[in-house]
Parts: structure tokens; sequence; C-alpha cells
């Protein structure tokens, strides 16, 4: 499949899909929908939903459309499911509104990094000319005075000079972290991709709300759109935009044709969390099962939503004590010498 080579930004596909599933709603039918966005966009775009028209007009997926337009992948698996269930309109704004907060999510995080990073390459800097420049001056000082720094003066000084190179081997270990994740991680399959990242306890929290809110989300529609679990399993084996979910649901359904339970293959997989096994469980008892895997998935976004709110709260405040710190004992470092240099005349 031709793919092209420019990408939408998070932002664009957001308001693409948000338009075209508010003008299906409407009545228009989908050609007529990408047709009518066409004429709104800059050249660029405009020639690539030309495109995604003909290949439409030739009988490919709307998926496989949005997919040679390099859009997100989530998107891309809720549309795969949505042509299974027919809810193409409502996978549309759902892809838009967590696209929207991913994006959201994205820039906030960037705003509260952005002015410590900032401050983090000044006080390089002038830890940098502390080192070469004044440091050495006040050994200078001590020496032709024939003294030496109290042990706290010392202790601040060594603290000092020690920074940058703690600093450098934080640089370093990112480095290499980034590297391993290139050369390494990403040509891992899978499911051992999971298995790693649930060992650490920050990503294993978000990795098992997000696993939670896409199965019950993805499982909710296919059994609103009149498919069993085990019909919905094998149309989850078949999607290419999630490959960890492509083997997860083949291990599920293995499991259930074995006999066991739907809601305790979730609890004992470790990859969702507790509550959905009790919500299959309580679905399955009512005859409710999709419409309580759906409200369960609206109330996973939320979670997710509060977690990264207090997490950004937190995170700015850290930073800041620590650059506090810094330029405290780089405060402390000058004016200790000169009181005791006063001292001693």
């Amino acid at each position: 499949m031709f793919m092209f080579k420019r990408k939408w930004s998070l932002s664009d596909q957001v308001l693409l899909l948000k338009r075209l599933g508010e003008l299906l709603e409407k009545g228009y039918s989908l050609l007529q929908a990408v047709e009518f966005l066409q004429f709104q966009l800059p050249l660029g775009k405009k020639m690539q939903l030309q495109c995604m028209i003909e290949g439409l007009k030739n009988g490919q997926s709307l998926h496989a459309s949005f997919h040679q337009l390099m859009f997100h992948p989530e998107v891309l698996s809720y549309l795969f499911y949505a042509e299974r269930h027919g809810d193409i309109s409502f996978a549309l704004q759902q892809g838009s509104v967590l696209l929207y907060k991913k994006d959201k999510y994205r820039k906030d995080m960037m705003k509260v990094m952005r002015y410590p990073m900032f401050l983090s390459f000044f006080l390089m800097i002038m830890l940098s000319v502390f080192n070469l420049i004044l440091l050495p001056q006040f050994e200078m000082m001590y020496s032709s005075l024939r003294s030496t720094a109290p042990p706290l003066t010392e202790q601040i000084l060594v603290a000092i000079k020690l920074l940058p190179y703690f600093i450098y081997i934080v640089f370093l270990i990112i480095i290499m972290g980034f590297s391993l994740y290139i050369f390494y991680f990403r040509k891992l399959p899978p499911t051992q991709k999971v298995k790693i990242m649930i060992r650490i306890p920050l990503m294993k929290t978000f990795l098992i709300l997000n696993h939670s809110h896409y199965f019950s989300a993805q499982l909710s529609g296919l059994l609103h759109g009149g498919l069993s679990v085990h019909e919905a399993l094998t149309i989850m084996m078949k999607q290419k935009y999630h490959p960890f979910f492509q083997y997860e649901a083949a291990r599920i359904e293995r499991q259930l044709i074995a006999g066991e339970p739907l809601q305790s293959i979730i609890d004992k997989s470790g990859y969702y969390e507790k509550e959905l096994s009790y919500i299959i469980t309580h679905g399955q008892a009512n005859g409710n099962l999709a419409n309580e895997l759906g409200d369960y998935s609206e109330l996973i976004i939320e979670k997710v939503e509060q977690k990264i709110k207090r997490m950004l709260f937190v995170i700015q405040p850290i930073l800041f004590t620590c650059l506090g710190v810094v330029v405290i004992l780089m405060y402390l470092a000058m004016i200790m010498p000169m009181f005791q240099m006063m001292n001693s005349i």
C-alpha cells in the first residue's frame, strides 16, 4: 500500500475525525463527507484526501485509507472494529476524543517540563563557570591564607564540584536508555515488550489501564454489533494495529475453548485491572455485558485523566525544589568563604 511521507499532526487528525464523524451523524455518506471536508483543507492535505476518495471508490476499507494517511494506530484500531459492528460515526468521534486527550497530555507535559529544563540548562552554565573560574580562586585564597575551609564549606564545595558529573551521568543514562529502546526494545515481540514494561511501577499502572480500556471498549462495540464473545475475539485476532491484542485474543480464545470462564482468564492474566473481571461477571449475570463494558471503558478514561493530573501536579514542584537546592548550595559555596576570610582579618 502507498504511504504518504508527511504525517498529519495529532491536532489535525482530531479535527478531521471529529468533523467526519459529525457529518456521518447528519446523514452524509462516507464519500460525500470526505469530499465535503476536502475542499476546506490546504493543497497538500487536499491531494491526500483525493487519494483516499479514489481508494474508497475502489473498495478500500476506511481503516486502510486512514492507515495510508499514517493516522494514529489507536484510531485505525477503532475504525477496524467499527467496520465490523457498523457504528463508524461513533468510532470516528470517539477516536477524535482519545487523540485530543493524548495531544493535550503531551502538551501539558511539555509545559510542565519546559521552564525547569530551561533553568537546568542555565544552572549547568553557572555550575561550569563556578567550577572552572570561582572554585580555583577559592582554592588559591585558602592556599595563600595557609588555612583550610571549614568542614561544612568543604562539603558544599565538593558537592558543587561533583554535581556536573552527576548530571552528566543522568544524561548518559537517558541516552543509553533511548538507544536501548531504539536498537533492542522496539524489535522485541509485543508480548515480551509488555512483560518488560509491566515490571516498571509507573509504566505498569498506565499500561494496565490502557489494556483494560482497549479490551472493554472494543469488546463492548463488537457485542453491541450482535457478535458473540468468541466472534469478537476472532475479529480482534485479525486486526494488525495493536499486535499485543492479536496474541492476547488468541490466548483468551484458547482458554475459553478449554472451558475457563472469561472473568477468570482476565483476572489471572495480570494485564488488566481487577475491576474488569468483576464487570464481566456482573454484566454476564445481568445479561448487560456490552453496556457495562462500554461504561467501564469511559470510567477508565476518567481514571487515567486523574492520574495524569496528579502526576503533573507533583512533577513540577519536585523539579523546582531540586533546582532551588542547587542554587542555595552555589550561594553558600560563594558566601561562606567570604565570611571566613572576613573573620580571619
